[in-house]
């Protein structure tokens, strides 16, 4: 487990620091690497494979929401949190998929459940692989691969962002299949991967990777908005 701590503030870096190695000592496990930063710049540069990353959001030069796609090109499955004093980020973190913000200043049970959680994300993430059997052709894909799944003419089509597989069975089954807490049915023919949702209103939903919005049918719209806050709040 890598952890990458960014805020060009020493003293933030030293408290989650702090935080950090409390969480893992009290869980009594030791193979964790903490890496620190005091500059987006410095932690964009970052080669190593990181699971969690601290971002302070306001930095001069690269901020932490700019480091955290920087980061993101080489950890697909990074979980970010962001350090803010200000909530005026919301947006631009969401289409960067940001875990939680964390308000300065920070408190200890915030971080602690904040990390809590991400640990629980970062292990449903190293093993979410599924099968496709079509044809009688078999095909292992990650869970975080899919964009959505969509249902036409008795097939449905698995759209990743570098192919669309073929499968026959149906949207019940890939319902009972995928991670619950990350996908959703949209309407009656599609399900979407929420960590890949960009933009929504009360009509169409926005994915990463997909060339046309997505439509949210109306008896949908209550359960999906509710899903994306409890998403973006990291209590899923």
């Amino acid at each position: 487990m890598n952890i990458l701590i960014c805020d060009d503030d020493k003293h933030y870096v030293d408290t989650i620091r702090k935080y950090v190695d409390e969480f893992f000592v009290e869980r009594k496990i030791t193979d964790y690497m903490v890496y620190e930063y005091y500059s987006g710049e410095e932690a964009a540069k970052n080669t190593k494979k990181i699971d969690i990353a601290f971002l302070d959001v306001e930095m001069s030069g690269i901020n932490g929401i700019e480091a955290g796609r920087y980061l993101r090109k080489n950890n697909r499955n990074i979980v970010i949190f962001i350090i803010t004093s200000y909530m005026g980020y919301l947006e631009d973190a969401m289409d960067e998929g940001v875990f939680r913000y964390i308000n300065k200043p920070m408190e200890r049970p915030v971080i602690m459940r904040g990390l809590q959680k991400a640990l629980v994300l970062c292990s449903k993430r190293q093993s979410n692989k599924v099968n496709i059997e079509y044809n009688g052709n078999n095909i292992i894909i990650e869970q975080d691969s899919i964009i959505c799944i969509e249902s036409l003419v008795r097939k449905r089509y698995i759209s990743t962002d570098t192919e669309s597989y073929i499968s026959l069975k149906s949207l019940s089954y890939w319902l009972n299949v995928l991670d619950k807490d990350r996908f959703f049915l949209a309407n009656k023919s599609c399900i979407v991967n929420i960590d890949r949702v960009v933009r929504f209103t009360d009509k169409h939903i926005e994915l990463k990777g997909a060339k046309e919005p997505i439509d949210l049918s109306r008896e949908k719209k209550n359960a999906f908005k509710q899903k994306m806050l409890l998403y973006l709040a990291g209590q899923e």
